[in-house]
């Protein structure tokens, strides 16, 4: 045995060192756990959030592309889920044509969303115009535009508009 030449004295302090390490591994495996749960409930309450809306929303990157997308954007344009929007938008794109995007997209940065009306490719092939509100805020890891799709006959809350040069 390669444990004869060690007394009995070490042998027990190295099992209840053993012992302690285990029973911190299973206390930072639970934290990591409820760590995890809060993740997911609160993602899960942004999601509800986001999807239950009133207007569509859109995440898009500097480049125009749409990134994220809730249920109310996805139903207005005639999709049944905004992973079927996201799929679409990214080889036909959102607007009716690149200068409707160009002009969607340009969000003031910094002095508050911009106003606008902007026609929209639907999933039928028409296309439809609805009030927009654009804004471009830097996020965490790059530069993001924000943009509210309200539906067709509403225009977006005054409390919004800024004045357009």
């Amino acid at each position: 045995m390669h444990d004869a030449h060690r007394t009995r004295h070490e042998l027990i302090h190295e099992i209840t060192g053993l012992r302690k390490q285990i029973t911190d591994l299973k206390e930072a495996m639970t934290a990591r756990r409820r760590v995890e749960d809060a993740l997911r409930d609160t993602e899960n309450t942004l999601r509800r959030l986001a999807d239950s809306a009133p207007v569509g929303l859109g995440l898009f990157d500097l480049t125009g592309r749409l990134v994220a997308a809730n249920r109310t954007l996805a139903g207005m344009l005639g999709y049944d889920s905004p992973a079927d929007l996201l799929a679409i938008a990214a080889v036909l794109g959102l607007f009716a044509t690149p200068d409707e995007q160009s002009l969607a997209l340009a969000a003031q940065n910094g002095a508050g969303p911009a106003s606008r009306t902007a026609l929209f490719r639907l999933k039928s092939g028409c296309r439809e115009s609805h009030p927009v509100l654009a804004r471009r805020s830097p996020d965490v890891d790059h530069d993001v535009i924000s943009l509210a799709v309200f539906p067709t006959g509403t225009p977006p809350p005054s409390l919004f508009r800024t004045p357009l040069a």
